[in-house]
């Protein structure tokens, strides 16, 4: 009996160490690596442990000849007696040299674990380090002289100089953000960007904004005077013969779910597929001409009369009630049937098919994140990459995709971000607001004409 006793609890013992006192020392890697750390410098760090679970993960900065400080932490309690059974972790944080009051210059940004062994405390040393440099200094941003007057849901043209150490600038409007684009003018240090005021964000003040590597930004106010707008508010009538001709069509041709009736399969179109459409047209409009492609004003649809007007309210109806609201983002111009349509300005196709509500559609980029879009088309005449002029023709007017008639949905998009096609209609316009402020300052020896 006493030898039994003795071999249970030496058995004891020895789970006691091995899950107590566990020799498996936690294991960090970087996933992001940083040679900068600034006042908002994101880091990714992956932490594991084959034993009792993660205790304590710990990022610390240690200026040369200085104290070490703790800028990031995240504890893992434990859970049962075998530990915290948090055995890989994945932390995300941003370190914020400045606010832990770390001087600038060279340092040892350390990643310290911990487990719920009884070993721990003999584990001596951190279990990541690499050399980086401490910068808190926002980049040099200025915004160069001239008045910026718009409207919501218009379009303005800001200037800018940076410092060579902002890799990231732009014009931040609410939670849009339009990147600057370098290499236009003569001066490397100029950066033009192209900003839409969007009609969804009527209290929004732009700010020109510019980052660097280590995360610091600095943030200088455009003083925009914007000019508030109300929008135009359409009943849209929805008839049982639309929907017949319209819904099974569009719901086979997206892959949306066909369960329902007419109503239910309308409104996940309206809602669902327009919202994909434009996701998908936002991604098309990443990538732009880093000069302008256009020339001159941009081109209405000849002989054509305006169906619907921009950013337009619409309740739409059916048998006498209200079955839906969206917001109509673009013109609905309509001419003869199968009217030839021209390119508003020449550009680049980036897109030529069907797409969502707007049925067969073209897309063209005319640089400087400018593009305009042509749906609801009966024929597409372009291919994707192919060069077209200013009224070039690209196809014919039609009534696919979500369209009741024969006409042409147009939309002018400043990174995919649509805003109102009349201004860039308009010659003076486009003369003070855009070329005006192209032409102030020279222009590099490789920049394309306007």
């Amino acid at each position: 009996m006493r030898r039994l006793l003795a071999v249970v609890i030496f058995a004891a013992l020895v789970a006691l160490l091995v899950t107590r006192a566990e020799p498996f020392a936690p294991s960090v890697s970087l996933e992001t690596p940083i040679d900068f750390v600034g006042r908002a410098t994101p880091v990714t760090i992956v932490a594991r442990d084959r034993g009792s679970g993660l205790a304590r993960v710990e990022v610390r900065l240690v200026p040369e000849g200085g104290e070490p400080v703790v800028v990031a932490s995240q504890d893992y309690p434990r859970r049962s007696w075998l530990g915290s059974e948090v055995h890989e972790a994945t932390l995300a944080p941003v370190l914020d040299a400045a606010a832990a009051h770390v001087h600038e210059g060279r340092a040892q940004l350390e990643i310290w674990a911990t487990d719920h062994s009884w070993l721990a405390r003999f584990r001596r040393g951190p279990r990541l380090a690499r050399a980086v440099t401490v910068d808190v200094t926002p980049p040099l941003l200025e915004v160069m002289p001239g008045e910026h007057v718009a409207r919501v849901g218009g379009s303005e043209c800001a200037v800018y100089r940076v410092g060579p150490d902002a890799i990231r600038s732009g014009v931040q409007v609410g939670d849009e953000f339009f990147p600057g684009v370098a290499g236009y003018f003569a001066d490397a240090g100029l950066r033009v960007a192209l900003f839409a005021l969007p009609q969804s964000l009527p209290d929004a003040r732009p700010a020109v904004l510019a980052a660097d590597v280590a995360g610091n930004a600095r943030r200088v106010d455009l003083g925009v005077k914007v000019t508030p707008r109300r929008f135009a508010e359409k009943t849209m009538p929805v008839t049982d013969d639309f929907l017949s001709r319209k819904v099974p069509e569009l719901l086979a041709a997206n892959d949306l779910d066909q369960s329902g009736d007419l109503v239910e399969g309308y409104l996940r179109i309206n809602r669902e597929l327009r919202a994909k459409t434009e996701v998908r047209v936002r991604q098309m409009c990443r990538d732009s001409a880093p000069t302008p492609l256009w020339q001159d004003a941009f081109l209405r649809l000849p002989n054509s009369a305006p169906l619907s007007g921009f950013a337009d309210r619409r309740t739409y109806v059916h048998d006498g009630k209200t079955i839906d609201q969206q917001i109509h983002l673009g013109f609905d111009l309509a001419s003869l049937r199968g009217s030839p349509v021209p390119a508003a300005n020449a550009g680049r196709v980036v897109f030529a098919g069907a797409l969502g509500i707007y049925g067969n559609t073209v897309v063209i980029d005319h640089g400087l994140g400018v593009f305009s879009l042509y749906g609801h088309l009966s024929e597409v005449g372009v291919k994707p990459g192919a060069p077209v002029g200013r009224g070039d023709p690209i196809g014919k007017t039609g009534d696919t995709g979500l369209a009741a008639g024969d006409h042409l949905h147009f939309s002018i998009m400043i990174h995919g971000v649509h805003v109102d096609p009349v201004e860039w209609w308009d010659a003076h316009w486009m003369r003070d607001h855009v070329e005006a402020r192209l032409g102030e300052y020279p222009r590099a020896a490789a920049s394309g004409g306007s």
